[in-house]
């Protein structure tokens, strides 16, 4: 488990090298990493596990900086974000007495004088089940079991295999799952882009001239064929699409708008290389013509509030 308090989490983990964080030694490809969020983090989201990464490559020496310092890097993959996080108000709640049971049960087992399990909790004197202060802990077995919430919707069967939600039903009878929010500002962006250059060819393929606008327009693609002007939006993601997250302006455009596209590439393949670059393969695209989005299946995330 990775204790973070910073806004990107799911692509690496970090950490200067020796001392008290050695146990980035002990990190294999493969391992599942998985990412709390403490109460400290920029964003105010409440403190609790948010999704969990595969560990993708072996530790890279004085590869990275950390407050000014080298530091060791991991490269991380498949981030998958939980479908609703798991707090500590959750753990504390439900969970509480069996996780400190396990930390009981592998102390009396394993621990000796001066030598340290590194269980992510302890328990608090007033406050209870609280994460133990550091950057990264192993987490046993014996809680991922008791916690079924602890990792997100898999087909999976080991921890040796990739991070998949499985299908839940849709609309229109199309096969969805939850796609997670990607916390990696690269991984995003290598995804986006993967998303349009698939849009570009669907939209010229049919004959149109097609720009990308996104920089200055409140939606991705302007396609023209003769007298006909189309705007697209353009949404991408790993896995297959339940929802997908639309600003203000591409709301009103949408529905100020009459030619308006909704493309959708979903099950969009990448690869993280050791340099830190992206590579991306084409994805699963569907294409809502005309599309204006239905009040009923907006649902806001925040809201702006003026002071008095």
């Amino acid at each position: 488990m990775e204790v973070v308090y910073e806004e990107r989490f799911g692509s690496q983990l970090i950490a200067p090298g020796g001392g008290r964080h050695d146990r980035m030694n002990d990190v294999r490809v493969g391992d599942v990493i998985i990412h709390w969020l403490s109460r400290k983090n920029p964003m105010k989201w409440k403190p609790g596990i948010y999704g969990a990464s595969v560990v993708a490559g072996p530790l890279q020496n004085d590869s990275g900086s950390w407050l000014g310092q080298p530091a060791d890097t991991i490269p991380l993959s498949n981030y998958t974000a939980l479908q609703k996080p798991l707090l500590l108000t959750d753990l504390r709640e439900n969970y509480e007495e069996s996780i400190l049971g396990v930390l009981a049960t592998l102390t009396e087992e394993f621990a000796k004088p001066k030598r340290t399990i590194y269980f992510p909790f302890n328990r608090h004197p007033r406050a209870g089940l609280k994460p133990n202060e550091g950057y990264l802990f192993k987490m046993p077995q014996q809680v991922v079991q008791l916690v079924p919430d602890l990792l997100p919707d898999s087909d999976w069967g080991g921890f040796d295999r990739p991070l998949l939600a499985p299908p839940v039903s849709g609309q229109n009878g199309v096969r969805q799952r939850y796609a997670g929010f990607c916390a990696d500002p690269v991984l995003k962006r290598a995804i986006e882009m993967q998303a349009v250059r698939q849009a570009i060819r669907h939209y010229e393929a049919a004959g149109y001239a097609v720009e990308d606008v996104g920089a200055y327009r409140p939606y991705d693609l302007e396609a023209v064929r003769g007298d006909e002007v189309r705007r697209v939006e353009v949404k991408g993601s790993q896995g297959h699409v339940q929802k997908v997250i639309l600003t203000r302006n591409e709301v009103t455009n949408a529905n100020e708008f009459d030619r308006t596209d909704l493309v959708v590439v979903a099950e969009i393949q990448w690869e993280r290389h050791l340099d830190g670059t992206i590579t991306t393969e084409s994805g699963l695209m569907n294409v809502y013509p005309d599309w204006k989005p239905s009040p009923e299946n907006l649902m806001p995330l925040s809201y702006e509030y003026f002071l008095d």
